[in-house]
């Protein structure tokens, strides 16, 4: 069986659409999808800033929360 690949580029997502089709991938090679897709490198997530009184309330919010699923509500 021979295969060739398709030197179509892959196109950028359409605004408002997250994702591609499976035949879309499959049409542009799956290997040369992946590749073009794949992230450089680590994702790496921006400092969020957040003040202490953020951190305090993030942290009774956690609280809160685990103490409603251990008191099983």
């Amino acid at each position: 069986m021979k295969t060739t690949i398709n030197s179509e580029a892959t196109p950028p997502k359409n605004p408002g659409i997250n994702s591609y089709r499976p035949q879309d991938i499959k049409r542009w090679d799956v290997q040369r999808f992946l590749d073009a897709q794949a992230a450089a490198g680590p994702f790496k997530i921006p400092p969020m800033h957040f003040t202490e009184e953020e951190n305090r309330r993030t942290d009774e919010l956690l609280e809160q929360e685990r103490q409603a699923v251990a008191d099983g509500l």
